[in-house]
């Protein structure tokens, strides 16, 4: 009992104090689980617009103590800060995505997810098979777990290149990019409910299928891509099903496509060869150099934004240690500039940089939340949105 107070008159101190520098209503409840009990686990948040940072020593909520997990407590600012880092016995995580969508991170599993109490382990998701070519390609379709197939409400669409690794915790060596659990976290934090459809792309012809043909393309080895045929069948294949077969809004307002690398660089085409059927792209790590500037703004510049203009969300990382996204961080940065030579609406394209970002699943995961922010704003920010 004792411990419960302390803890508690602990929390309600540091609300007053984020109260008092004018937050009240962004004041929000932020965790920590882990499997091991710490000595210390602080939070330190930070603004990448104002440079600000705030530590925030979590304390252990007494009634995690049944063995399985010890979950760590604390308050954050919403509005303030973006990011966080977690020490927990001086050991850091990589730099995380933090907004009113995000309850929390789970260290459980050794690696940092996003943090949401669920009842399946792992997430489940039905498999669809489609004739693609001259072969067969699967559509992975995961829908929360209260969706209702028989009800009347209706789920947003997200779609999702390399769907191999979106769900799967053992995806890849790093994990997996951990979508729904991030979806998960949206909803019960008063975001919009969505199902997610991810596409595979791991059956050896990921480099064709995922490389538009816009123009002449800076390597040999990605010549003749194929995008232009994976854009048809996203679109006029994957998209008609979900439409028919899932409780989901067909508008445009209410679709939206991302993936990374390769994924990104394909995702951010469809899009804006497709303004009328997407409000957003998330393109994280995308390979924007495999063509020239030049070629991207004379391919854009054919295209009419002037009705539909999907919001466009850039990521990259440039760590020293990581050769491919350093290159690829030369691409992104120069596509802002290259959109705003076409007049494209600057309110509708933000840039995000991790210094320290390298290229694989682990800082997709990590940034992922900060793209759901936007691409599904609260309903009082859903106008300054469209």
């Amino acid at each position: 009992m004792k411990k419960a107070l302390s803890i508690l008159v602990c929390l309600a101190i540091t609300v007053l104090l984020f109260t008092a520098c004018g937050s009240k209503n962004s004041v929000a409840n932020f965790y920590v689980k882990d499997k091991a009990t710490r000595k210390k686990v602080t939070a330190t948040f930070k603004s990448t617009d104002s440079g600000e940072t705030r530590e925030v020593t979590l304390q252990k909520d007494a009634s995690s103590d049944d063995g399985a997990y010890a979950k760590y407590v604390g308050t954050a600012d919403a509005k303030r800060f973006d990011r966080v880092i977690l020490n927990t016995d001086g050991v850091e995580s990589e730099e995380l995505a933090y907004n009113d969508y995000v309850s929390g991170w789970d260290l459980s599993t050794g690696r940092a997810y996003p943090g949401v109490e669920t009842k399946d382990e792992k997430p489940r998701y039905e498999r669809k098979t489609f004739d693609y070519e001259d072969r067969t390609k699967d559509i992975l379709i995961w829908t929360p777990e209260d969706y209702d197939a028989a009800s009347a409400e209706k789920y947003a669409v997200l779609y999702m290149t390399d769907g191999q690794n979106l769900f799967n915790p053992a995806a890849t060596s790093t994990g997996s990019w951990a979508v729904a659990e991030s979806a998960l976290a949206m909803a019960k934090n008063g975001g919009e409910k969505l199902i997610i459809v991810g596409i595979e792309n791991a059956d050896g012809f990921r480099d064709s299928e995922l490389t538009p043909a816009i123009g002449a393309v800076q390597s040999a080895d990605y010549e003749n891509g194929k995008g232009a045929y994976f854009s048809d069948f996203v679109t006029g294949t994957v998209m008609p099903y979900i439409n028919e077969h899932y409780n989901v809004y067909t508008d445009r307002e209410h679709t939206h496509i991302s993936g990374s690398s390769s994924g990104g660089i394909e995702s951010f085409y469809i899009a804006m060869t497709h303004p009328d059927k997407f409000a957003s792209v998330g393109a994280l790590s995308p390979a924007f150099l495999l063509f020239s500037d030049e070629t991207w703004v004379e391919y854009l510049g054919k295209q009419d934004y002037s009705k539909n203009a999907p919001f466009v969300y850039l990521y990259c990382g440039n760590a020293k240690s990581d050769q491919l996204e350093q290159q690829l961080y030369t691409g992104t940065v120069s596509m802002p500039d290259n959109l705003k030579k076409l007049g494209y609406p600057e309110d509708k394209v933000v840039m995000k940089l991790y210094d320290d970002g390298v290229h694989n699943e682990m800082y997709w995961r990590a940034v992922f939340p900060d793209y759901l922010k936007y691409a599904f704003p609260k309903a009082e920010a859903a106008k300054s949105f469209n």
